[in-house]
């Protein structure tokens, strides 16, 4: 005859190797905390196409074909893009890592509609006030004492 101090041992074996087999019900497998995937870095500097999203806090809506996207490009100390009218070029420094500036500005002279001119103006006059630069995720922030006056985003290749 068994005791029950010699069942008990048994018992709760039995029921721990049984409770290990088994598969958590489906509430609780869903509710567990899905594996966030790594955040997408930066694009470089130069070489990607930046497309004009914000100008001074002010969202930038263009209305394709009609009105092209307002772009800028870095690459080798040279930057040139698309500023709202006309073609834009010049030059640029930064030390690689937070400081910009652009120098030697020109564009042609084609004479557009006024919203597009004037968007233009107020384009280069910020981009002449820049002196730095960050990402924000897939986005180029041009910034002038560390406030934002130009927001770009990535351009798809």
């Amino acid at each position: 005859m068994l005791t029950f101090s010699r069942t008990l041992p048994v018992l709760a074996a039995t029921l721990l190797i049984a409770g290990c087999a088994q598969n958590p019900p489906a509430s609780q497998a869903s509710s567990a905390p899905a594996a966030s995937a790594p955040a997408k870095p930066a694009p470089p500097l130069a070489g990607t196409t930046w497309k004009l999203k914000q100008l001074n806090g002010q969202a930038v809506k263009r209305t394709l074909p009609r009105q092209r996207d307002v772009t800028i490009v870095f690459n080798d100390g040279r930057v040139s893009g698309y500023s709202g009218c006309n073609q834009m070029m010049g030059a640029y420094g930064t030390n690689g890592s937070s400081t910009l500036t652009f120098s030697q500005f020109a564009g042609t002279m084609m004479a557009c509609e006024k919203d597009d001119m004037d968007l233009e103006k107020r384009l280069l006059k910020s981009l002449g006030t820049v002196n730095g630069y960050r990402f924000d995720g897939q986005q180029l922030l041009l910034l002038k004492d560390g406030v934002a006056v130009a927001r770009y985003e990535a351009m798809a290749r």
